[in-house]
């Protein structure tokens, strides 16, 4: 075979993998309790393969957001997390950010330590441990963001759509039910706030999250009730890797704790955490809720109820979903 018919041959399979990722997805939406979605289904349909989709969400030209969630089969009968791979297109469907389709009768969100920086679990010991775990459950897809986001090394279109997805990861812990297992206890700020969002987002969440590698989490968040977030961070020595997360971080978790602390409830929590989510761009907010007329300056970082203003930790207004 010569270079240019080995070339040919990687585009044809890679058309044929992304061809059957659109019939297989589609395929999947359509077995969902729930109408139609004519924009979802022909946006993902114009895509002519993975490269074009890319390339499309890195011109601001995306349209929906769209993540990649594993099959069970894939999770199940793997010995190690998989990495995010374009040439593994068949462990993956593709679900949109719309209502109705990531939802916690199917989906699972894992939420886990990374114990090296190349690899999250290299030994495959806490993979092991989920699959055993979630052998007897319903469940059709899985996302782990190892698995489920481009990783490092990543192309310039690659880096766009990973920063696009991690700033809409809110709405899949929001959706999805909730695996974890964790290792002795350490200060780590993604999985406070990925525990935080799932107890303050799902009714009665707290009743199922009693093991003793999740308490320690657990008591902060209550912690952070009486005596706010920073104070609590400080005080255990919360961190991320990236110094980036924690500005992505700190709002998310600062709005779930005063929404939490000024009794609203959890039906209106979710309607305002999807508004964060799906409206960017938008610097003021305003939701009927229970309570009364929440009133919210995201990029100021107030919340307004019954007259009385309160603050927390302003969100980024991102010009663009661009690398810096």
């Amino acid at each position: 075979m010569t270079a240019s018919e080995d070339v040919s041959f990687s585009c044809a399979s890679t058309s044929v993998a992304w061809s059957s990722l659109i019939s297989r997805s589609l395929a999947a939406w359509a077995a969902l309790d729930r109408p139609k979605h004519q924009l979802a289904e022909s946006t993902l349909q114009s895509y002519t393969d993975l490269d074009d989709f890319l390339t499309k969400f890195s011109t601001g030209l995306g349209g929906p957001m769209f993540w990649f969630f594993q099959t069970r089969e894939a999770f199940v009968s793997q010995d190690a997390m998989t990495k995010w791979n374009r040439d593994r297109l068949d462990d993956y469907i593709i679900l949109p950010g719309f209502p109705g389709f990531v939802t916690r009768d199917h989906c699972f969100f894992v939420s886990h330590f990374w114990h090296t920086h190349d690899d999250p679990d290299p030994e495959g010991r806490y993979l092991r441990l989920m699959q055993k775990e979630l052998e007897a459950s319903s469940w059709s897809y899985i996302w782990v963001d190892w698995t489920c986001l481009p990783q490092e090394p990543r192309s310039h279109n690659e880096e766009v759509y990973f920063l696009r997805a991690l700033r809409t990861v809110p709405a899949i812990i929001r959706n999805c039910g909730f695996m974890w297992y964790y290792p002795g206890f350490e200060p780590r700020l993604w999985i406070l706030y990925e525990v935080a969002e799932y107890v303050r987002t799902c009714e009665n969440a707290s009743e199922h999250l009693v093991t003793e590698d999740i308490k320690e989490f657990m008591g902060h968040i209550t912690e952070m009730q009486e005596v706010g977030v920073g104070a609590t961070l400080d005080k255990y020595g919360y961190k991320c890797t990236f110094a980036r997360d924690k500005e992505f971080i700190a709002p998310w978790l600062e709005l779930l704790v005063l929404l939490n602390r000024l009794g609203i409830d959890v039906d209106d929590i979710r309607r305002v955490q999807d508004g964060i989510t799906w409206f960017r761009s938008c610097e003021s907010m305003v939701i009927g809720t229970f309570n009364g007329t929440v009133k919210i300056e995201r990029f100021e970082g107030t919340l307004t109820l019954g007259g009385r203003e309160y603050k927390f930790a302003p969100f980024t207004q991102w010009v663009s979903f661009l690398p810096e």
